[in-house]
């Protein structure tokens, strides 16, 4: 699972991850488990729960990372400018951004 191999992970069924850009999560679309207890099954549900809110709109992509013994998902989208994706996180009640180009996490 490329979750656990890399630490995380940015997909879309038939797109390319994005390489720019900011990724800020959309609230409430995020989910949590503590990284024993994850699997296919768990990502599987998840990925069903919210697929047609990936396939409605090209910018969205599923969103994975696992910290501190825990693994989070979210539903992500992909915003050019930094000032907007700020705005976005500010308005979506997130605690940072991830600068995709540089790997950065940006606190809010």
């Amino acid at each position: 699972m490329e979750i656990r191999k890399n630490g995380g992970a940015t997909y879309a069924p038939g797109r390319s991850a994005p390489n720019s850009g900011f990724m800020v999560s959309l609230n409430g679309s995020e989910r949590t488990f503590p990284l024993a207890e994850f699997g296919n099954a768990e990502l599987a549900n998840y990925m069903r729960e919210y697929a047609y809110r990936i396939e409605s709109d090209p910018r969205l992509f599923y969103g994975a990372w696992i910290d501190d013994g825990t693994v989070y998902l979210d539903v992500s989208m992909n915003v050019a400018d930094r000032f907007e994706a700020l705005l976005m996180g500010e308005f979506e009640s997130q605690k940072a951004i991830y600068d995709v180009a540089t790997g950065d996490v940006i606190s809010l």
